[in-house]
């Protein structure tokens, strides 16, 4: 995994910290999760270095040369239980549900993603969602575009936290991350 990350870095390629990975995989453990749809595959590091914690993979990624990129590297980890689509997200219907949704893909799309796919999330499910802070940055100090971006990152955290079907926690690990569990609307209980 080390060769794959220096090699994502040095072509700055995002891929998710390690801090981030350690968090996952601790969610992984603490709720059995089996099952992951990620959003934003890039080369397929974060997939990869889930593998062994999960029994399948589902990740998507719209740009071709990622999508090739991950491909060989899900072979060369011999990552059988990694299914790599090459589609955009928007548009990709499931054939499953799933026990986790990671949403890593473009950040102006990440609300749109949200309701998307939360319909595919299993009970007892989690949706983590990656870069919420976004290195930090401050619109004053950023291009028209960035402005923009931060904006809608900023909207999607409102989004989260005042959705009445779930329920959202945050964590300052990596570039900020979010989970959000389900509530039982009966009770507002998480299910």
């Amino acid at each position: 995994m080390k060769k794959l990350k220096l090699k994502a870095l040095s072509h700055h390629i995002p891929i998710l910290s390690d801090e981030g990975i350690l968090f996952i995989k601790a969610q992984i453990k603490e709720k059995n999760l089996k099952t992951m749809l990620e959003i934003g595959s890039a080369i397929g590091y974060s997939s990869i270095a889930l593998a062994d914690d999960l029994e399948s993979i589902t990740t998507l990624e719209r740009e071709v040369t990622y999508h090739q990129m991950a491909l060989e590297n899900i072979k060369a980890y011999h990552k059988s239980n990694i299914k790599a689509v090459l589609v955009d997200a928007l548009e990709y219907v499931p054939d499953e549900t799933y026990d986790l949704i990671f949403i890593d893909g473009a950040k102006a799309q990440y609300e749109r993603f949200f309701n998307r796919y939360k319909a595919y999330l299993n009970i007892g499910g989690i949706i983590i969602c990656d870069n919420l802070n976004f290195h930090h940055l401050k619109q004053a100090e950023v291009s028209k575009g960035t402005r923009n971006l931060l904006r809608k990152l900023e909207k999607f955290k409102q989004f989260l936290k005042n959705n009445k079907e779930f329920e959202t926690s945050f964590f300052e690990v990596g570039d900020g991350l979010s989970v959000s569990w389900r509530k039982d609307e009966t009770t507002n209980n998480i299910l």
